[in-house]
């Protein structure tokens, strides 16, 4: 661990994301990191690798302006890196980079405009279209000019919205992240109940890719500031959340090397539109064609990444050496390491994943001891915190059982 008193990671966010940043940070300099969010618990104050502040109203923006400045000011000397850790939090950054860059923080994203164009699945399809990105077919519904439901493929289909930060802030009865609809008249009832609400944008209808958790692909990929991609780390989701408010989260990735045909498409997709940063990709296999289908972009580190770092890849070294340190780079890595991430027993991937290649892959990892949980790390010297990665564990298994 190297050690270094001028770096302070800004962390917008407070879940378990924002820990697992902060973990990558304190792994790689020995730092802690600081936590801007709209509330408390347990992972982001009871551990000694995150301060963390707590602001109510900080989704106002000049709320967040403010707690920026009192950030600027009382650590005036440090490289101040700020990350997002949600989508929303993510965009808040963003659309106030000028003024974050003029009180001294280091903001390694992208500008709103090709933000914009990203977020809103709609026009990232366009994209995937121009640039020859496979996705699932896809019907766009404007909730301000409703047409016919002619879908152009069959049921049951997935039903979510194209803006994930403004249904973030929306909330109506029976809203989930995700639908699986199993008829027409089911679909027509939910999006009468989404354009009751206050959700301002379209709504996006795709055909059912078959298959279970086990079809999920993840793709995490660094670009440096002249959007070359100069890292490259693909994960094989073993099991996903099935809570509503979390469904589709990674619960345990194998890490892997995806078909270079797969990684080839993100690649041109990411460096012909000039992307800058960790963008992360999900991925699913599609037993009918062989084909690979991106889903959407996430223009952040996902929630997962830690499967990244734990694979021996560490991601806050990327921003730290080119932005902080003004170091070039040279090549693409291709992260190639095995590695399983999990924030679940074994005894759950065990009994969820059926493929025998798979099971035995994991178990692999396990008698190597390649395994890591990004919450449960011994560096943390909060006792508490430990207290609570045995309470965590123990809920997930009760709460996982439920899906197998």
């Amino acid at each position: 661990m190297k050690g270094r008193k001028d770096l302070l990671p800004v962390l917008i966010g407070g879940d378990f994301a924002a820990y697992s940043q902060a973990r990558t940070f304190h792994e790689a300099y020995g730092v802690s990191s600081l936590a801007i969010t709209t509330a408390g618990n347990i992972l982001n104050t009871r551990t000694s690798i995150l301060e963390t502040i707590v602001e109510p109203e900080l989704t106002e923006t000049p709320v967040f302006l403010r707690k920026m400045q009192e950030v600027a000011e009382k650590y005036p000397q440090e490289h101040k890196v700020v990350l997002g850790c949600r989508d929303w939090q993510v965009r808040i950054v963003i659309e106030n980079k000028d003024k974050l860059e003029e009180l001294g923080f280091i903001v390694p994203y992208i500008d709103r405009t090709l933000l914009d164009q990203l977020v809103l699945k709609e026009h990232f399809y366009e994209l995937c279209d121009r640039y020859k990105v496979a996705y699932p077919k896809t019907f766009v519904y404007d909730f301000s000019d409703p047409k016919p439901l002619e879908l152009g493929f069959e049921f049951p289909v997935i039903a979510k919205p194209s803006n994930s930060a403004a249904y973030y802030n929306t909330s109506f009865e029976g809203q989930k992240k995700v639908y699986k609809i199993g008829s027409l008249p089911e679909l027509e009832e939910l999006l009468e109940r989404v354009g009751r609400s206050d959700y301002p944008d379209k709504f996006l209808i795709q055909e059912f890719v078959p298959g279970d958790d086990t079809g999920m692909h993840l793709l995490t990929c660094y670009c440096d500031k002249n959007s070359k991609v100069r890292l490259i780390s693909a994960g094989h989701t073993m099991m996903e959340d099935h809570e509503e408010n979390s469904i589709g989260n990674p619960a345990a990735i194998l890490s892997e090397v995806l078909d270079k045909e797969v990684t080839d498409s993100a690649v041109r997709l990411l460096e012909s539109i000039g992307y800058v940063g960790f963008a992360n990709f999900d991925i699913k296999y599609d037993p009918r064609d062989g084909v690979y289908k991106f889903f959407e972009i996430n223009t952040r580190l996902g929630s997962s990444s830690y499967y990244v770092t734990g694979a021996g890849y560490n991601t806050a070294e990327w921003y730290v050496r080119e932005w902080v340190d003004g170091e070039s780079f040279d090549g693409c890595i291709l992260a190639d390491r095995p590695h399983l991430y999990t924030k679940i027993p074994q005894s759950i991937i065990h009994a969820y994943v059926k493929d025998p290649s798979l099971r035995a892959q994991v178990a692999d990892q396990y008698r190597g001891r390649r395994v890591s949980n990004p919450i449960d790390y011994r560096a943390d010297r909060n006792l508490l915190h430990h207290a609570y990665v045995r309470y965590f564990m123990h809920k997930q298994k009760k709460r996982f059982l439920t899906y197998l």
